[in-house]
């Protein structure tokens, strides 16, 4: 047969124990190994080992007997012990149920947790599980002596698992005391006696005068008050404030129309909750500008305010008086003498709107004043008026472009606003203490120019300029004669044209006097007559570039050959571009495109540049076709616009189209060092344009070390020299550069003699 198991409870509840019996009908034993029963599993607790019997027998069967103990807080209902035999042995199982779970309460809730005197309300509990009509009653609940009675105990109405023996929700009444307690008014509780109640298995809770979840506060009687906290004691031009009103107790019906104040002063903003007690808020008050207002304050009208038993509050809260200043203090500057002339001074007066303080000579910013000034004298006693003797600048040409500024940072009223703007600019004045300032003289070959400052206005009518003799000129200490004096007004240069040229690194110096005064032929400032200054000599920029070296002469049959006019000797001089990792490129590579300049009909190359036709970022554009025939470079000519340099002189090249192209691209390789910005050609009108920019669809770019010319020529364009539409485009240029303050006018400026 096989053995059997027996337990003496079909189930075991907290608290309890059972007592298992193991039957065999054969000759089996049971031992203890290792603390465990030995071939025995168990579910929903666990056996003790040290309760098992010893054997009992009779002739064909043996007993053995051990203690289960269920596992605390379970719900099983099929809950097993089973013996696992070996050998020939049978097996045996027994299944029965575990309940240890006992009851709690899960949740608790009050109708209303503020309660007048006399009040009532009700109060919800929920248990984690069917609990016995019988075993709850009124008596398991207490509250405090004299904080109410609990009365009505009876099972919620909406309790779906409800039986005729057994409930989860359950409902009871609490009705407030009809007299105040002295004290605990807030957050009374109500205690649960839960060893008493049972679940349906029988299992009792645990513990006596457990607080359940829910709480209520019984009416002190007294009306809500409130305390109003401006954040600050006085207010200035762009400062708001926080104003922080807490109430004595929770309330209802607190909103800003219950806020009284003067509008005309401030405006106050939406109220926000602080925390979640329902007793304090915060507003942000912004006062109006332009107000000076030394009594103010902020009220709350209680009657619309309610506290949590709907007392109504009384009267009206007020809160601290505060300042209002927000009228920024102002300065007016005058002067006594709106033009100064050479010797005169002028008293400028400072005055400030209201009295002020940290006004001082040390924040008057004088670098754009054109003049000097005194220290500052105060006008009376009240702090607002200042003044000060003004210096004008000596030999400074007529402008009405002066300004003294005032730094206003630490200028501070008595309430401590600052001006609205920190600087202050006066500039209603004009000083003409000198015709003409000479800002440099420069030379290049036998062209010496006198450049003057913008503000100078000259006088270029050929009957009224300089004799010749008015200049004298120094080439290395020697007097070189002056054969030609030229005005450019617009351009504010004097031009002098040399009897002999300036060669490189020669020191040249200037100097002018005019020899006689009754002439009226002298460098003369437009409008006034006025005769410009004398200077006594003065050193002049040499510009004078070195000739450029003569080719060193070929044989007539040295190879060439890609027939661009430049034998491959010449050509492999190029210096080839840097690579990615810096080393230097192949030399006679100019363009850095792997293949050698002599090689290609696109590419025309000499030490000082590498030209490429057909080129997009001075590369070969595919079947581009394009054919240079002719790369010369010569002297730049000796009448050049103000302020441009060309440091290689002229660069002429001609190119034969492929058929079907009328533009062609091309890129120009030069040393950085020139510090050239464009490729510049004449247009029709004469003036010089710069194709290698923007507006003229080029750009200037650096690439491999070199400096790189992108820039277009359309056949017979104005910039094509032959001016014909013949597949050939000439172009005799310049690698040239112009001063940044030339360079960045637009397109459409004229700008004495080139354009950009």
């Amino acid at each position: 047969m096989a053995s059997t198991i027996t337990i003496d409870k079909t189930i075991v509840r907290a608290g309890e124990t059972a007592l298992v019996t193991f039957t065999f009908y054969n000759k089996e034993d049971m031992l203890v190994v290792r603390g465990q029963i030995h071939n025995v599993t168990v579910t929903g607790g666990t056996m003790n080992a040290g309760s098992l019997s010893g054997m009992n027998r009779t002739a064909t069967t043996r007993f053995f007997t051990a203690q289960f103990i269920p596992t605390p807080g379970l719900e099983k209902s099929d809950a097993k012990i089973r013996y696992d035999g070996t050998g020939d042995v049978a097996d045996g199982e027994v299944t029965f149920a575990v309940d240890t779970l006992r009851p709690t309460v899960a949740s608790a809730s009050i109708a209303k947790s503020d309660l007048r005197l006399g009040e009532k309300t009700t109060i919800t509990i929920t248990f984690s599980e069917l609990v016995t009509r019988s075993s709850f009653t009124i008596d398991d609940l207490q509250i405090d002596a004299g904080k109410g009675t609990l009365s009505n105990l009876r099972v919620a109405p909406t309790d779906t698992t409800a039986t005729t023996t057994a409930a989860t929700t359950w409902l009871v009444d609490l009705e407030a005391p009809t007299t105040r307690p002295a004290t605990g008014l807030d957050g009374n509780q109500i205690r649960i006696n839960l060893d008493g109640i049972t679940d349906v298995p029988g299992n009792a809770g645990a513990g006596r005068g457990v607080s359940v979840p829910a709480r209520y506060n019984i009416d002190d009687g007294v009306p809500p008050t409130v305390t109003i906290a401006p954040a600050t004691t006085i207010l200035r031009a762009g400062e708001t404030m926080s104003v922080t009103f807490t109430f004595s107790e929770k309330v209802t019906g607190f909103g800003t129309e219950d806020i009284q104040y003067d509008t005309s002063k401030g405006t106050l903003g939406a109220l926000t909750a602080v925390g979640t007690d329902g007793k304090v808020w915060n507003a942000t008050y912004t006062p109006q500008p332009g107000t000076e207002s030394a009594n103010n304050t902020i009220r709350v009208n209680l009657s619309g305010v309610r506290d949590a038993q709907d007392n109504a509050g009384v009267g009206t809260g007020t809160s601290g008086n505060f300042g209002i200043d927000t009228v920024r203090p102002t300065v007016n500057v005058t002067i006594s003498d709106a033009r100064l002339t050479a010797g005169e001074s002028a008293t400028i007066t400072f005055t400030f709107s209201e009295r002020v303080t940290g006004f001082a000579k040390n924040a008057i910013d004088l670098s754009q004043a054109n003049g000097t000034l005194g220290d500052l004298t105060p006008v009376g006693t009240d702090g607002t008026t200042w003044t000060a003797t003004f210096t004008p600048t000596a030999r400074l040409a007529r402008t009405t472009n002066n300004r003294l500024t005032l730094n206003l940072y630490n200028v501070r009223d008595a309430a401590g606003n600052a001006p609205a703007a920190n600087t202050y600019a006066f500039n209603q004045y004009t000083v003409d203490t000198m015709v003409f300032v000479l800002s440099n003289a420069t030379v290049n070959r036998e062209q010496l120019v006198l450049s003057y400052s913008d503000e100078t206005m000259l006088d270029g009518n050929a009957d009224r300029a300089p004799t010749n003799e008015s200049f004298t000129v120094l080439v290395d200490g020697t007097r070189i004669d002056v054969s030609r004096v030229t005005v450019d007004a617009a351009a504010r240069t004097v031009t002098l044209t040399l009897a002999s040229a300036v060669t490189t690194g020669q020191t040249v110096t200037v100097a002018y006097q005019d020899t006689d005064t009754s002439d009226n032929k002298a460098v003369q400032e437009a409008g006034t007559g006025d005769d410009a200054t004398s200077f006594a000599a003065r050193a002049v920029t040499n510009l004078t570039r070195p000739p450029v070296a003569p080719a060193t002469p070929e044989a007539p049959d040295a190879p060439d050959s890609d027939r661009d006019g430049l034998s491959n000797n010449r050509e492999d001089q190029a210096p080839g571009l840097l690579r990615p990792d810096g080393s230097a490129g192949m030399a006679g590579d100019g363009n850095g495109d792997g293949v050698k300049d002599s090689q290609q009909a696109a590419v025309a190359s000499t030490r000082d540049q590498t030209l490429v036709a057909g080129s997009q970022n001075g590369k070969l554009i595919p079947d581009s076709n394009a054919r240079i025939t002719e790369l010369v470079r010569s002297d730049a000519p000796a009448n050049l616009p103000k302020g441009m340099e060309m440091p290689i002189g002229l660069t002429s090249f001609k190119v034969s189209l492929a058929e079907g192209r009328s533009t062609e691209s091309f890129s120009l390789y030069v040393d950085q060092a020139l510090g050239a910005n464009g490729y510049w050609l004449k247009n029709g009108a004469g003036t010089w344009v710069n194709l290698a920019s923007e507006p003229y669809g080029g750009k200037v770019a650096s690439e491999g070390g070199r400096m790189r010319l992108d820039f277009q020529i359309q056949d017979g364009g104005q910039y094509d020299a032959d001016g014909l539409v013949n597949g050939s485009i000439s172009a005799p240029g310049a690698v040239a550069k112009m001063p940044l303050s030339i360079v960045g006018q637009s397109a459409q400026v004229d700008s004495h003699g080139f354009w950009y």
